[in-house]
């Protein structure tokens, strides 16, 4: 008799399941429960958070193509893991350390998802152990391509001139990497429930009502690309503009800190004021708060596709990166620099681009939003 049934979905290598504990067995070989899997599937994906966000799609496909009994695991970076956590369609996370790369390394796979393109995944892929692999992986110095068709997304991240030229969504492009069947699948992201009881503790605190209206703004962007959003005076027009209509909370994140209490500051001198969030929030309590909006103002940044995954109607301004590569899912009105394709990919600050969206044009587009409501 076989101890231990390791190919049963519930088994744990660290604790009894829910099952041996509840009936008493001594071993696997005793449980008439055992629910097997089909296939081991392994993704590796890494990247900004919103990346991360935005490749859970592959979840709903890979079940569709392999069938609703295949394990799932993923292996992500500390900081993604609370974007992943309890996601009905993940059997595992692995975080990167070094007990879970030696894992890896002498555990067997049916299929490997390998979705970055850069360090250190591409030299986790070359050493795991899978009958199938997609993506990519490290060749003598450089990332190359399992298969074929993943090389579309590595000339579009390599080369400015055909990103420039592409039509393809995020999305479009993981998938055929992947060699999924690509259907729109949502990106998952949940609210935990004492993330609902923090987002309830902020509404109470902020005096915020069920009859409000709540627009939130997220001011900043990833420090490498400072053009990709407003200066502060246009973000303070365009407040004063909404203040009398709206309930606004005013979005930061760990590099906007000095800018958000800046804008802050100034507008209450003015005697206007509004809401904001912690910069240093986690993601699921920036998620509970973003949840609370009923639209959401963003540049092209992690709070984009975290409104897109909490299906939020959702205005992005878009200075120097390109809006065909977002997908949208009848969610979003995009806003695009006139100057993108001067300035396409400047990792420098331009006065005149991050100007050359204007107020009106903004606030224009919420009307419209508004009035399809």
């Amino acid at each position: 008799m076989k101890k231990w049934n390791t190919k049963c979905r519930f088994f744990d290598e660290k604790y009894a399941c829910d099952t041996l504990t509840t009936e008493g067995y001594k071993n696997c070989g005793e449980c008439q429960f055992a629910i097997p899997y089909s296939k081991k599937i392994l993704i590796i994906k890494f990247g900004a958070l919103g990346d991360v966000i935005r490749t859970t799609p592959v979840l709903e496909a890979i079940k569709k193509k392999y069938g609703q009994d295949v394990l799932i695991y993923w292996l992500t970076s500390e900081k993604s893991k609370e974007l992943l956590q309890d996601n009905h369609l993940i059997d595992k996370i692995f975080i990167y350390n070094l007990e879970n790369i030696l894992r890896l390394q002498q555990e067997k796979f049916d299929v490997l998802f390998s979705l970055e393109i850069d360090t250190p995944t591409i030299l986790l892929a070359n050493l795991i152990n899978a009958d199938e692999k997609y993506g990519y992986y490290f060749d003598n110095g450089t990332t190359s391509c399992f298969n074929e068709n993943a090389e579309e997304y590595l000339d579009t991240a390599f080369l400015n001139h055909i990103k420039l030229q592409s039509r393809r969504t995020y999305q479009e492009l993981i998938f055929k990497a992947a060699e999924l069947q690509y259907n729109k699948e949502f990106p998952i992201i949940r609210v935990y429930e004492t993330h609902k009881v923090f987002a309830n503790d902020f509404k109470i605190k902020n005096n915020i009502s069920e009859n409000d209206k709540l627009v939130g703004f997220h001011i900043g962007s990833a420090s490498r690309w400072p053009s990709k959003a407003w200066p502060n005076e246009k973000i303070m027009k365009f407040i004063k503009n909404l203040s009398l209509q709206y309930k606004i909370i005013l979005f930061a994140g760990p590099n906007d800190i000095e800018k958000q209490k800046t804008i802050i500051n100034e507008l209450k001198q003015q005697g206007i004021k509004i809401i904001s969030n912690n910069p240093k929030n986690t993601c699921g309590e920036f998620a509970a708060i973003l949840n609370l909006c009923d639209i959401v103002i963003t540049n092209d940044t992690f709070p984009l596709h975290m409104a897109i995954a909490l299906k939020k109607p959702t205005i992005a301004l878009f200075f120097c990166t390109p809006p065909w590569e977002i997908e949208g899912y009848d969610l979003v009105k995009k806003i695009t620099s006139p100057l993108l394709e001067k300035y396409f990919f400047t990792n420098k600050y331009i006065d005149e681009l991050v100007n050359s969206i204007s107020v009106e044009e903004v606030l224009q587009t919420l009307r419209e939003i508004e009035s399809t409501k």
